[in-house]
């Protein structure tokens, strides 16, 4: 197990393989908690500061509200994991992965797959792996997409045509290209 950690920090950081590409980066600070929308690649984005949609297709924040949560608001669920959605996610609850639990899909129906792994922590990495590869059974054909100390949430849409990858301060946006 040393020398794959060994391997794994010996790893640059670069952009993904064919058909994926980085789209961009939101700063959002004092993220919460992220989640797409179901069979969407809408992604709602929770902060102290409110709530935000970005469309996972093109990058682009496509609505943002300016209510933080509180105690006494219904719109978001720190237990349950579940918030209500704003912009074309009006009405509808869309359930959440971050700093109080949960998690977002980590493959696609078509076998893609991401990996966090903390090689030495708080140092954490992020792998994309092709189908039916893995960092454990071909390290080779994983590419290490991202790096930070704090990771909040990693996954992909239900979709499979998006991912992304949430730290306290940002969202940063992979899609397929077409």
């Amino acid at each position: 197990m040393a020398a794959l950690r060994h391997r794994i920090l010996a790893l640059p950081t670069q952009p993904p393989p064919h058909p994926w590409k980085r789209l961009t980066t939101v700063a959002v600070g004092g993220l919460e908690a992220v989640g797409f929308a179901d069979n969407s690649d809408l992604l709602l984005v929770i902060s102290t500061s409110g709530r935000g949609v970005i469309d996972c297709t093109t990058g682009d924040r496509v609505a943002r509200d300016r209510e933080p949560p509180t105690q006494e608001s219904d719109w978001y669920d720190d237990v349950r994991l579940s918030a209500r959605g704003i912009g074309a996610l009006t009405n509808m609850r869309v359930r959440v992965a971050g700093l109080y639990g949960g998690g977002l899909a980590t493959s696609t129906v078509d076998a893609w797959q991401l990996t966090v792994i903390a090689p030495i922590w708080p140092d954490y990495r992020v792998l994309l792996s092709p189908p039916f590869e893995s960092l454990y059974t071909n390290l080779a054909a994983s590419v290490q997409v991202f790096e930070d100390y704090a990771i909040t949430a990693c996954g992909f849409s239900e979709t499979g045509r998006s991912f992304v990858i949430a730290t306290a301060s940002d969202v940063t946006v992979f899609g397929r290209t077409t």
